[in-house]
């Protein structure tokens, strides 16, 4: 008994050690920041940058989240990011869905310069694509409009997604397509009936890359957005980083509120990004 006690007692303190305290240790340096963000949107601009660090706010304050809100807009800016990525993640899902499907299921002509084409579009930095598509955007008119951000976010988040969905394509067995068409489908009932349905944790994870590349784009934002009624919410960020200063408390709430929303929306959809719900789909 003793002997089998010592042993489960060993057993659990390597686990303890290998397992538990590893993880401990990695939360507390993933989740830090998290907690500092919140603790600094909570001070006033006299107890941040206080001396001694005040690991807990003395006094805290909800006036960073009223300022943000009623002084600055930023209610807008919310709007505005969420009318860019939502819309981004719609065309973007929807077209990697139907390209994808092509890039996997076909063969055709022209097929691997097609396929290098889009892989050399995502070596090129979006500095270097500046000028170009500024000027393709004060052409068609839609400097200081939400839609040219909506445009560039999906144009080159697209390849990249469409490769995602080309590899979950091929993940898939023809045999499902197949046995479909056999009972009376038609391919594209086949690819919405039963591809889809299987598809759902691959479509809602490259649907999630587009949401959060279109919901934190800057770069091309600050060339083609000046208007700050239009500010997405990086723009408005980086309004409180001046010249002269920074207002800590202030783009500490602005971050808060900028990561709820994300937070959220996976919370939702969190069960469906484990993937693989293709296996035991077709009898063997």
């Amino acid at each position: 008994m003793d002997t089998k006690f010592k042993r489960n007692l060993s057993a659990a303190g390597s686990r303890v050690l290998l397992l538990y305290l590893p993880l401990a240790v990695f939360l507390v340096f993933t989740l830090f920041p998290f907690y500092w963000i919140v603790n600094t949107s909570l001070k006033d601009s006299v107890d941040v940058l206080s001396i001694p660090i005040q690991y807990w706010p003395q006094n805290p304050t909800f006036e960073n989240y009223i300022y943000l809100f009623q002084k600055m807009g930023f209610g807008n800016n919310v709007k505005n990011t969420f009318f860019v990525a939502i819309l981004t993640t719609v065309f973007v899902t929807l077209l990697s869905l139907l390209a994808g499907y092509a890039m996997s299921r076909y063969r055709f002509r022209g097929k691997g310069v097609v396929y290098v084409l889009m892989l050399v579009t995502q070596m090129l930095p979006a500095v270097v694509l500046m000028i170009p598509l500024f000027q393709t955007m004060v052409s068609l008119n839609l400097i200081n409009n939400l839609w040219s951000l909506v445009l560039i976010c999906t144009c080159t988040n697209l390849p990249f997604c469409m490769f995602m969905m080309m590899g979950y394509y091929n993940s898939v067995p023809n045999e499902l397509e197949e046995a479909a068409q056999v009972d009376g489908c038609t391919l594209l009932g086949a690819v919405f009936r039963i591809l889809i349905p299987v598809m759902l944790p691959s479509i809602v994870a490259t649907g999630a890359y587009a949401f959060i590349n279109a919901w934190n784009v800057y770069v091309y934002a600050t060339a083609f957005i000046t208007d700050r009624t239009k500010y997405t919410l990086p723009l408005a960020l980086n309004v409180f980083q001046g010249e002269y200063g920074t207002d800590y408390g202030l783009l500490a709430a602005g971050c808060v509120i900028a990561l709820l929303p994300v937070i959220i929306i996976f919370a939702f959809i969190q069960k469906h990004l484990s993937g693989g719900a293709t296996s035991g789909a077709v009898k063997g």
